[in-house]
């Protein structure tokens, strides 16, 4: 099951991944730093809007429903971004394509920590890799196909993809069981003291990465990029993210989780702001990765602290949970959006990347300051549970 997962994640990825380079080549017309700032945003708000609905909805009816909706919601969202003429039509697709990420990671996440416990942080980071590999194709098939077809023949080409994801879906994940009332809900899960220091810890991750992903096309369209070396910039860039899962794995069995996120945000604190040094292409590019390796070590052992967090309790509302993970990263996501579109207008973007490295770096004491529980240990995880499939 866990290889179904994360092509599922794969492919809502590869849309992201997708769209990030081609936006400012779309019909609509849209290449203002302002306006991607509001597409990132709205995208942000209906998975906000969504995630908490999604969590319950699953911790309810069952996860695979959930992943089979937001599987379908995803190919409407896909078809919109193709085919949107205007601003608003193109806000609208951001909308749906959010609210089908929320359906996607929150179930599925829930699946793999439900029936992957016994190796919880190594499953994870299997699907969080398979995610990674949409974001490394995503923008490579964007420059590809579009200079072979136009704007449009990737998104015709990424729409067959979520159809094959839908019918794997549909073949590989297990029936939902009997529909029964949650155990606790996403405002039991917050008075948590570890869900809540995993969320910021998340919270703080998509911050910053919002506005790497956002400007950096931009940035280095600027310094004369075209969409394919965007596209390539961000295909190489993401698979060092992908391939530094392992890493960050064997550094949380060694120094547990809460320290590894310190380590992530002390280095993406340091490597941001060196992003808006230069608009070359390959410079951009040296410091993206920098950031990209920093982003894995404070981002991805968060998902498995919240299963742990659920499974400590004695609970089983794993999409309940994980509905807090993807509502912290769409918090950032929506709150740095807001916050670049205050200040973009009056501040160079070096010097907004300078203010955003040294808030993170602020945040530190504050992750220091929280404490934390004692940590679950992952080294030396055996094999996953008997019945799950991978």
């Amino acid at each position: 099951m866990i290889a179904v997962i994360a092509f599922a994640l794969a492919v809502d990825y590869l849309v992201y991944g997708l769209v990030i380079p081609l936006t400012p080549f779309s019909p609509a017309g849209i290449s203002e730093h302002e306006e991607l700032m509001i597409l990132a945003g709205v995208c942000g708000f209906g998975a906000l809007v969504s995630t908490p609905v999604f969590g319950y909805l699953g911790d309810r009816f069952g996860c695979r429903r959930v992943i089979l909706a937001g599987s379908l919601t995803l190919g409407l969202a896909t078809a919109l971004l193709a085919w949107a003429p205007d601003f608003p039509i193109m806000i609208a697709a951001r909308v749906l394509q959010g609210v089908s990420a929320a359906a996607t990671w929150t179930a599925g996440l829930a699946l793999v920590a439900e029936h992957y416990s016994r190796d919880r942080v190594r499953m994870m980071g299997f699907a969080l890799m398979g995610s990674t590999g949409g974001s490394v194709i995503g923008p490579a098939l964007a420059g590809g196909l579009y200079a072979i077809g136009g704007y449009r023949l990737p998104f015709y080409a990424v729409i067959a993809v979520v159809a094959a994801s839908l019918l794997a879906l549909i073949a590989f994940v297990p029936p939902d069981g009997r529909n029964q009332a949650p155990d606790a809900t996403v405002f039991a899960l917050l008075n948590d003291r570890a869900v809540l220091i995993a969320a910021f810890a998340v919270m703080l991750a998509s911050a910053a990465w919002t506005v790497v992903e956002t400007l950096v096309p931009v940035h280095v369209a600027q310094g004369g990029a075209d969409p394919a070396g965007i596209g390539v910039l961000f295909t190489i860039t993401t698979a060092i993210y992908g391939l530094s899962a392992p890493l960050v794995m064997w550094i949380v069995g060694r120094i547990g989780i809460r320290r590894t996120a310190l380590l992530g945000a002390v280095v993406m604190a340091l490597t941001v702001p060196m992003i808006g040094i230069s608009t070359n292409l390959f410079a951009v590019a040296a410091a993206t990765t920098a950031v990209q390796v920093a982003y894995a070590l404070l981002l991805n052992p968060q998902s498995a602290a919240m299963g742990d967090a659920v499974e400590n309790r004695g609970l089983r509302s794993y999409c309940a949970v994980y509905s807090v993970y993807n509502v912290a990263y769409t918090v950032g996501t929506i709150g740095m959006s807001i916050l670049a579109l205050a200040i973009l207008p009056h501040f160079r973007l070096e010097i907004v990347l300078l203010c955003l490295g040294g808030a993170m770096m602020l945040s530190i004491p504050v992750l220091l300051a929280v404490g934390a529980p004692a940590e679950k240990s992952h080294e030396g995880s055996k094999s996953a549970q008997e019945h799950s499939d991978v």
